[in-house]
């Protein structure tokens, strides 16, 4: 009987320990409509739209402004053309690509740059 209440406590003791799976800081759910994915604390928003794509770039919910990032996408169509493309930084957390498209299966990836600390990050979706 000791030796099921020693497994026991050993048990209770090592969940108590376990690392808990890492959750992201701020909300995953989409705020304009497109796909969410994560890098690092860094979240973008991919929106494909009809004149062009448009990016936003938050962290922890916040608006990251879009003037202290070098952005560039680059599409890899599902024949395997590839191009690549800087993105215009707009007003508040929006990067933009005008007159781009992104069909269905196209691999996008986005890649930021920060101006102040250099910091890169990479992003990669599917295109919808």
């Amino acid at each position: 009987m000791t030796s099921i209440k020693f497994r026991q406590a050993l048990m209770a003791a090592l969940l108590t320990m376990a690392p808990f799976a890492a959750h992201a800081h701020g909300s995953m759910k989409p705020q304009h409509g497109g796909v969410v994915q994560m890098s690092g604390e860094t979240m973008v928003e991919f929106v494909p739209g009809s004149k062009g794509l448009s990016f936003y770039v938050t962290e922890e919910d916040e608006p990251l402004p879009a003037s202290g990032f070098d952005g560039a996408v680059t599409l890899t169509l599902p024949g395997g053309a590839k191009s690549s493309h800087a993105l215009m930084a707009q007003t508040a957390n929006l990067f933009t690509a005008p007159g781009l498209a992104a069909p269905t299966g196209t691999k996008v990836l986005v890649s930021l740059l920060d101006k102040r600390s250099g910091a890169k990050t990479f992003v990669t979706f599917t295109s919808p």
